[in-house]
């Protein structure tokens, strides 16, 4: 292995050890153990990566933590707004897919629209930001909403459920039961709801160190019922959700397969 792959490996020990900041860190036999290098390449690897920031190590302990480099880095990454944060995924999600791509949020009972990102596909009708929806008749809105409990999702509807679109669930047990089957499987679809012959592809990405959520779509021209959206499309975007959540420290993914 190189020296950076030997590095990289150092730092996937506290992610695989869930090692928190503030908590005892890794010591040098975990790193000659757990990666099985020699003690002279381990000595070598740990003091070049103290040098560089990447590691710190304590000066009792004698365990090392993530130097100043990388929290700084990470602090940064982490504190930009969550719909900044997934800007430049979804501007390469939408040239890869062709599809036109989204990032909404939640605001009551409706889904606003926060950036837009123009696909290949031709579009009859787009959604500008700034556009509100009704957060259950759209698949980005379900997807957010499913990461609620059933409770929170029912106090958010207190005031009654009426659904518009007849192709959107008709009662609150309906939506219920859909956020169920979005929250199994990770993503939520949308065909011909809030705009006649237009499905889209969603899912939601969390921010737990800032408590934001936001949902990501795609969206495209209606599709074949028997077939109701292309599988390379809903790959590409469950990678991007799963590489965003990493990132985020969204462990809602880990149990999606």
């Amino acid at each position: 292995m190189t020296t950076l792959e030997n590095a990289a490996a150092v730092l996937k020990l506290f992610s695989q050890q869930r090692m928190m900041h503030g908590q005892s860190g890794i010591s040098f036999s975990d790193v000659v153990n757990q990666l099985a290098l020699p003690k002279s390449t381990a000595s070598r690897l740990l003091q070049t990566m103290e040098i560089q920031g990447m590691l710190e190590r304590d000066a009792d302990s004698k365990l090392y933590k993530i130097g100043r480099l990388l929290l700084s880095v990470s602090s940064h990454y982490l504190s930009t707004p969550l719909v900044d944060s997934v800007a430049a995924n979804m501007v390469q999600l939408s040239q890869q897919t062709h599809c036109t791509g989204y990032v909404s949020v939640l605001e009551a009972q409706e889904i606003m629209v926060m950036r837009m990102f123009p696909g290949r596909h031709f579009l009859q009708v787009v959604t500008p930001a700034g556009s509100r929806s009704p957060v259950a008749e759209t698949s980005v809105g379900r997807a957010i909403l499913a990461r609620d409990s059933d409770e929170q999702v029912i106090a958010r509807f207190t005031a009654g459920y009426r659904a518009a679109s007849p192709n959107a669930p008709q009662t609150l047990e309906a939506l219920l039961n859909k956020l169920a089957q979005i929250r199994r499987q990770g993503w939520s679809l949308a065909r011909n709801e809030t705009l006649q012959g237009i499905s889209s592809l969603a899912t939601a990405v969390t921010n737990k160190h800032r408590n934001e959520t936001v949902g990501l779509c795609l969206s495209f021209p209606t599709q074949a019922e028997e077939q109701p959206y292309s599988p390379g499309v809903l790959e590409a975007l469950m990678t991007v959700s799963r590489q965003l959540a990493e990132k985020l420290g969204d462990d809602y993914w880990q149990q999606i397969k």
